[in-house]
């Protein structure tokens, strides 16, 4: 009888826990599905799909942070910048201090060639964000392009010290110390840059000019 009492129970509470785990993925929210759907589109490549998951419940919840800066990448993935920068600024709304989304806000913006707002967002980044290694790259690129060494030597340093082994701050910073006069420094950072990318035709360049 004892026994008969322990399986009945065991059975009442295996019985508990299915009806519990039905009744809880009835109750899944569908911007869960939607989002998990378009995240496996995504990995397919399927970005038109992925979009239209997201915009299916989109009205349901518009200040959804989550849903905003996916849809802000999932149009940029294809090639409607537009569209991207609408996505990605209602996330930096919805979220003031993401990074992520300011960071998000540039990658329309450096396509449609609006330089100016791309640097803004990045001051406003590294306002936030200091030692921010995209935004500190990109300034000191933008002013490296532009001429204004003294400038770009104040960004790409950070983003340097930051990463000495990336690829981007050694070029960069390599030009920069090259234009400024400091060769002995270019040199060794063209260097560093031919070990990470042996046939880099930028860093042969200023590799040898700088000899």
């Amino acid at each position: 009888m004892k026994n008969y009492v322990i399986i009945s129970s065991s059975i009442i509470f295996i019985i508990f826990v299915v009806l519990s785990v039905l009744g809880f993925e009835q109750k899944i929210d569908p911007k869960i599905t939607a989002f998990n759907k378009s995240l496996s589109y995504e990995s397919e490549k399927n970005y038109e799909d992925a979009i239209k998951e997201l915009l299916n419940v989109y009205n349901t919840d518009k200040d959804n942070y989550l849903i905003n800066i996916r849809l802000g990448w999932l149009y940029y993935n294809i090639g409607l910048n537009n569209e991207s920068f609408t996505y990605y600024e209602k996330a930096s709304k919805i979220q003031p201090n993401s990074v992520e989304a300011k960071i998000g806000l540039t990658l329309p913006l450096s396509k449609l060639e609006k330089w100016d707002e791309v640097k803004k967002i990045y001051e406003q980044i590294l306002k936030l964000d200091p030692q921010n290694y995209t935004a500190n790259l990109r300034l000191g690129q933008y002013y490296l392009l532009r001429g204004n060494y003294p400038e770009a030597n104040k960004y790409l340093s950070v983003s340097f010290n930051n990463y000495p082994s990336d690829y981007e701050s050694n070029l960069s910073y390599g030009w920069t110390q090259y234009y400024i006069g400091n060769k002995k420094r270019a040199k060794e950072l063209f260097f560093n840059t031919l070990m990470l990318s042996p046939n880099d035709s930028l860093a042969t360049i200023g590799y040898n000019l700088s000899r």
